[in-house]
């Protein structure tokens, strides 16, 4: 029988994980065979677990499937369901609408009806509210016609009448409160119908109100113009005119007409315009304001003699004398029943002063066309302006943040007359002043010795100028106009440097001449004024306002190149985005001008240390070429002195620095001589002292003329003269050394470090030389051997 051989066929998965496990199982170790029993039980083992647990699933899942299937049917039942009842209710619904779609129509057409009927209904409410107050005012008004015989008795006729005129106040009260209300409305025609309504019920009260309180205040004197003083009434007539006062100035403040109605009516009634950002004057002051507008139109805008374009002091005096003869009145007597009557925010006296500067703008404004043409006349009528409102504010109380008569000044036209006035009078004052035979003297040069004694004419006119300028226009409510004039000074101060330079080459050619000082006295003058004025916060707030001008300019010009940027452009620009806010506040208005002044005055003062230098150089020639190494030492001499062709030198510097001292003032001289002592050191170091060949003498002999000759020519303008020659005072100290001392030092220097360099030259007190320089100046005495 033959053996038959079973092939069994495994994935290679399989394949692999059986290789795994015989190799893991049984290794090389041939003998380990035996356990393959054993490992066979344990795999049949594990087979009947398995079994198991796949018999209990197979028994468990098929329950679950069951379960989970039949919610599912009952699912899609579910929807199907709500399908077929949605299908059946989406016909009923389009039936439905289509059966109630003509309704709908109807009810649209009849919806529209009852809100147009709703707008009309409080259309007549509105106009129902207006009539009706209409006639509650009406009504008042007819008790205070009526004949005294329709009432029984006197009392009774006196309460109705007392109370009449209160209540036609008040309805008409609630009526301007009606306009206002309205304001937002687009039905014109009741507008115009409350409107209309307003000003005819306005026109009458007026009328009977004003009458009562011009009789009243008539009879208190009012206006206070007359030059004989009226007898005064009774106390007892006082007191009761007082109280009628108080009674007819309430009522007028309630019949005050809305801002927008009050302002028409005060031009068409007074021929006046309001002053920018302002109310109208109440209608009480208004009436106290009647008697004195006429006096003003009679005698200033009439054929009479006081109406002369060339004095507008005349009619300005005038309205200051009214503001000062009736404040007493306005404050004792006015002011108290505004206070009464819940209006104390308001004072009297502004509100009366306010109508007046209305006045005065009007009457201005009508000359201004004439004044035009004449430039002093202009000039004039500016000055007569600033001054008015100066006195109207510190004497009379008109508060700063009140506007004044500048808006007409300001307007284009007049405005660009002003600056072009300003513009001639100042070229042609400063034309005036270097004519001047005086030009180039002090004012205050027989009164003092001060450095104001040095300060030329014509530049402390000119600043003089620049003052009176800048009080002119410091009073203009706008930084636009502030700035527009600071332009113009800017202008003027280039234009008088120009003039100064132009007087320089044509008559200032000798520096050490007064003419040439008084100039750089001149110019040191400007700068300090400059700096003094750029501080102040008029000038620092112009020059916030530019900065802030020329970044709007910026900006808007980038917006007109890069439209499509805009939002970019301007998150850029914006106050939160921008880190440099406090720069704004930095630098002065002046900083253009005042690097140009110190630049020449710069300029200026090297022109005469070179001149003053040159003529010392010159006379140093001899002291140069010096024998130093043959001169014996100080011990040869009684008292040692300072060199022959040194004193000539050191006479001649002393000479020159007291002249240009006394023409200098101290500031400028503390430069000039500073600049001198600087241009002294460097000539001695390598004129002197570089180029010599010294001995022990010589060191001597060159320490004595420094130290007792050059410097005591400086010891009069400083208590440390030596402190300007650090570099001499070293060479000295190094030169007079002992000769060992020199040897070692410059074989330190020569071979250590900077640092242990510069520690042996400061236990000499050498500071200011360089390791260099003190090896060359070593190097110059010649008595010792260096390698």
């Amino acid at each position: 029988m033959a053996e038959t051989t079973i092939k069994l066929k495994f994935s290679p998965n399989v394949e692999q994980h059986l290789s795994q496990l015989i190799e893991h199982e049984f290794g090389n170790d041939v003998e380990d065979l035996k356990r393959t029993d054993e490992l066979l039980r344990s795999a049949i083992d594990r087979r009947d677990e398995l079994k198991k647990e796949l018999s209990v699933a197979s028994a468990e899942v098929p329950t679950e499937i069951r379960s989970a299937l039949r919610e599912a049917e009952s699912s899609v039942n579910r929807i199907e369901e709500i399908n077929m009842e949605y299908s059946q209710l989406r016909r009923r619904v389009t039936g439905q609408l289509t059966d109630v779609e003509p309704m709908v129509d109807d009810l649209t057409e009849m919806v529209s009806k009852v809100k147009g009927l709703e707008r009309t209904l409080d259309y007549i409410k509105w106009l129902m509210l207006v009539e009706e107050l209409s006639s509650k005012i009406q009504g008042s008004l007819l008790v205070t016609t009526a004949p005294p015989s329709l009432f029984a008795g006197s009392e009774v006729q006196k309460s109705l009448l007392n109370s009449a005129m209160p209540s036609a106040v008040s309805h008409f009260a609630e009526l301007s409160q009606v306009y206002e209300s309205l304001q937002d409305s687009k039905c014109l025609h009741l507008l115009e119908f409350v409107e209309n309504t307003i000003m005819f019920w306005y026109r009458i009260l007026k009328d009977r109100l004003a009458s009562e309180f011009n009789e009243i205040i008539k009879t208190l004197g009012w206006p206070f113009v007359t030059v004989s003083t009226p007898m005064p009434p009774p106390d007892t007539t006082v007191a009761e005119l007082k109280g009628r006062l108080e009674a007819c100035f309430s009522h007028l403040l309630k019949l005050q007409l809305p801002n927008t109605l009050a302002e028409t009516e005060e031009q068409s009634s007074r021929g006046v315009e309001l002053l920018p950002g302002t109310q109208p004057i109440l209608l009480p002051i208004q009436l106290l304001l009647e008697p004195l507008v006429k006096r003003f139109k009679y005698h200033f805008f009439g054929k009479r003699q006081t109406n002369a374009i060339d004095k507008p002091e005349w009619y300005f005096t005038q309205i200051l004398n009214w503001v000062r003869d009736h404040g007493h009145f306005l404050d004792q007597t006015i002011q108290p029943i505004l206070d009464r009557a819940e209006r104390g925010y308001i004072t009297a006296k502004v509100e009366f002063s306010r109508g007046l500067l209305q006045l005065a703008a009007r009457k201005l404004k009508n000359d201004i066309p004439d004044i035009l043409y004449d430039d002093q006349l202009l000039s004039h009528t500016i000055d007569e302006v600033l001054l008015f409102d100066k006195e109207l504010r510190s004497q009379n109380g008109y508060p700063d943040r009140e506007p004044g008569c500048f808006h007409v000044l300001t307007e284009k036209q007049c405005f660009e007359k002003w600056i072009s006035v300003e513009r001639n009078f100042a070229g042609q004052k400063m034309d005036a002043l270097f004519q001047s035979k005086t030009a180039w003297v002090s004012q205050y040069k027989d009164v003092t010795d001060s450095d104001d004694a040095k300060v030329p004419e014509c530049v402390e006119n000119f600043m003089t100028l620049l003052l009176v300028i800048t009080e002119r226009y410091k009073s203009l409510p706008s930084p636009t106009h502030h700035l527009c004039f600071l332009d113009l000074q800017l202008e003027l101060i280039d234009d008088f440097r120009i003039r100064l330079l132009q007087v320089l080459k044509l008559r200032s050619s000798v520096p050490l001449s007064g003419q040439y000082c008084s100039i750089v006295n001149g110019i040191e003058y400007v700068l300090g004024v400059l700096e003094e004025w750029g501080n102040q916060l008029f000038f620092v707030q112009l020059n916030f306002f530019r900065r802030e001008q020329e970044s709007m300019e910026k900006v808007n010009a980038a917006l007109e190149t890069n439209p499509e940027m805009a939002e970019q452009i301007l998150a850029q620009n914006s106050p939160s985005a921008s880190n440099d806010s406090e720069e704004a506040y930095e630098g002065s208005v002046f900083d253009s001008m005042t690097a140009l002044y110190a630049h020449q005055k710069q300029e200026m003062l090297q022109t005469l240390r070179r001149v003053i230098m040159d003529e010392i150089m010159d006379m140093s020639y001899d002291y140069q070429n010096q024998k130093w190494l043959t001169l014996p030492s100080h011990k040869d001499f009684i008292t040692p002195s300072i060199s022959s062709p040194l004193c000539d030198v050191l006479q001649t510097l002393k000479a020159r620095l007291h002249q240009v001292q006394d023409l200098l003032t101290a500031s400028v001289f503390s430069h000039l001589w500073e600049a001198i002592a600087e241009s002294m050191e460097k000539h001695f170091f390598h004129n002197v002292i570089s180029v010599g060949q010294f001995n022990e003498g010589g060191a001597r002999q060159l320490k004595y003329d420094i130290t007792r000759g050059l410097f005591p020519v400086f010891s009069e303008y400083t208590s440390k003269p030596d402190s300007y020659f650090r570099i001499l005072k070293d060479s000295c100290t190094l030169l007079n050394q002992s000769k060992g001392t020199l040897m070692l030092l410059h074989g330190v220097l020569k071979e250590e470090g900077a640092d242990m360099a510069r520690t042996k030259l400061a236990d000499l007190k050498v500071s200011k030389l360089t390791v260099p320089q003190a090896i060359k100046v070593i190097g110059l005495r010649a008595d010792i051997k260096i390698r």
